[in-house]
């Protein structure tokens, strides 16, 4: 009876659960994006870390046109880490820094992998969340904001981070991608998630949901936790999936930001009632700043959302709308659109009640003089 329990419990079609281990061999990147700042000068920052720094380059899948575009090229550089252990497995000795000409940053740490499949569901675990990481490339990231000097603009590592775990696996001999992914489809669907206890067919379903492929032996499986890269050549995808990590983390820097300004509004407008209204109206630095905290916003939303364009590879653009889906950058920028139209809204407001202040004490003045003159006419010469 304890058998047929065993058997019952187990998920079916996977070679994991049969006893025969699956290899896994490749590597585990953990990516750390941060907000740095309002924006870094990327050739000024190269000039500053010339020893250590390289501009990075999305590679394009064959036969792509010539029409992928970025503003300016993240700048890369790789600095001496201490090694990480998290189940079993141990980071390499470096991590990698990549650079945005918007203000965001990325840190990268690499775990090497050889073990069993089903053992990345325990790496995946411990990866969620990992707070010493993180803790680790801030403090990289720190030293190197420290050693730029001039080439960011308005600096401050702000306190949220956002993480992504992405696994790159060599295709298992002999078995084609489809193959091993309809075989061990619950397995990979634990990892993505980094849930140890098994999930029910509707949850597989939507880990695996987003899978997107080039070619017979690669394939790329996307979720909001973690992605399972499969085959060769996987770096062009995976520094999509870093950008797009990177744009969550503005997207959040960006509507906290948002909503404090939203607060300073209101407490703007509710300083100036009654008589202050009335005689002094509200002070033309606090329009000037809520002015220019409106157009920061604006630019850095522009400059986080539109600063890579890959119009030229279908591919890639497949699965950058993949990961925007699983991340909700979509949701995220409508809600950024529609409290920047609601500051706009709120400094119109502003600015017009304060033009009507100004033509009211105008007439009190035009009001006042005439009534000098008429009082005058009947006065004794």
């Amino acid at each position: 009876m304890r058998d047929v329990v065993e058997m019952a419990s187990r998920p079916e079609g996977t070679a994991e659960s049969e006893g025969r281990p699956v290899p896994a061999g490749g590597a585990c990147h953990a990516f750390f994006a941060f907000d740095v700042g309002f924006a870094i000068d990327l050739d000024e920052a190269e000039r500053a870390l010339a020893t250590a720094s390289r501009r990075a380059v999305i590679q394009k899948k064959k036969r792509a046109p010539q029409s992928i575009q970025t503003q300016s090229r993240p700048l890369r550089l790789t600095l001496a880490s201490e090694p990480f252990e998290a189940a079993g497995s141990v980071s390499a000795a470096t991590v990698d820094v990549n650079l945005y000409d918007f203000g965001a940053a990325s840190v990268r740490f690499t775990f090497p992998l050889n073990c069993a499949l089903g053992d990345l569901v325990a790496l995946s675990e411990a990866l969620y969340d990992h707070g010493p990481l993180a803790l680790e490339a801030r403090r990289h990231l720190e030293g190197v904001i420290g050693a730029l000097g001039r080439a960011v603009s308005k600096p401050g590592l702000a306190p949220a981070v956002e993480d992504y775990v992405v696994f790159e696996i060599d295709q298992p001999p002999g078995a084609s991608v489809d193959a091993f992914l309809t075989g061990h489809r619950e397995i990979i669907a634990r990892i993505l998630r980094a849930e140890h206890d098994f999930l029910s067919q509707q949850e597989v379903g939507d880990a695996l949901a987003q899978t997107t492929a080039y070619g017979s032996r690669d394939a790329a499986v996307i979720d909001w936790h973690a992605a399972l890269l499969l085959g060769p050549d996987a770096e062009d995808v995976r520094s999509i999936l870093e950008y797009a990590n990177v744009q969550l983390v503005q997207m959040r820097s960006l509507d906290d930001e948002l909503e404090r300004i939203l607060d300073a509004s209101y407490e703007l407008l509710a300083r100036f009632k009654g008589w202050r209204q009335t005689f002094l109206g509200i002070g033309g630095s606090e329009l000037r700043r809520l002015g220019a905290l409106h157009a920061d916003s604006a630019v850095l939303f522009e400059a986080a959302t539109h600063s890579m364009k890959l119009v030229g590879d279908q591919y890639l653009s497949r699965v950058y709308r993949a990961v925007s889906q699983r991340f909700h950058l979509p949701q995220w920028g409508a809600n950024i659109n529609r409290k920047l139209e609601t500051i706009d809204t709120i400094y119109d407001r502003m600015n017009e009640r304060q033009s009507s202040v100004r033509m009211e004490l105008l007439e009190w003045i035009i009001i006042i003089l005439i009534l000098i003159e008429v009082v005058k006419g009947f006065l004794p010469a």
